[in-house]
């Protein structure tokens, strides 16, 4: 699949986005796939922790803000496992905008944080980077 991809191979990569929200996660996803990038959907937290450990994507696009996990603990979970804790951690959020929200975000293992509304390039930009 995708062999001899020269941009740092990141058209090759699996990004796992966890959003509870249909909207902002079909949004996500199509923008992922319309850089390139092979894209998987989880809308929860368990999911996201079952997907991660399946799947081994190179990074996980986790919204903060989940109906059962939070996702910073979904971050811990996957920090504290030996099969997933490499895996590149970019929390996403509308409503945990705060310094201090994004703070908690990088303690809790978290790569990189980008709060809503962010500008489409920003966010590839973003995986780009935590995928080098």
């Amino acid at each position: 699949m995708f062999e001899g991809s020269s941009d740092l191979e990141d058209t090759a990569c699996l990004v796992l986005n966890v959003d509870d929200y249909e909207a902002a996660r079909y949004a996500k996803t199509r923008l992922l796939k319309n850089a390139g990038f092979l894209v998987e959907e989880a809308c929860c937290g368990q999911e996201a922790l079952e997907m991660t450990l399946a799947l081994q994507p190179k990074l996980v696009l986790l919204d903060v803000k989940l109906p059962d996990i939070d996702g910073r603990d979904v971050c811990l979970r996957i920090r504290d496992n030996p099969l997933t804790r490499d895996i590149a951690i970019l929390h996403t959020s509308a409503a945990c905008v705060t310094a201090g929200d994004i703070m908690r975000g990088y303690e809790n293992g978290a790569d990189g944080y980008i709060t809503s509304p962010y500008k489409p390039d920003m966010l590839i930009a973003m995986v780009r980077t935590l995928l080098r």
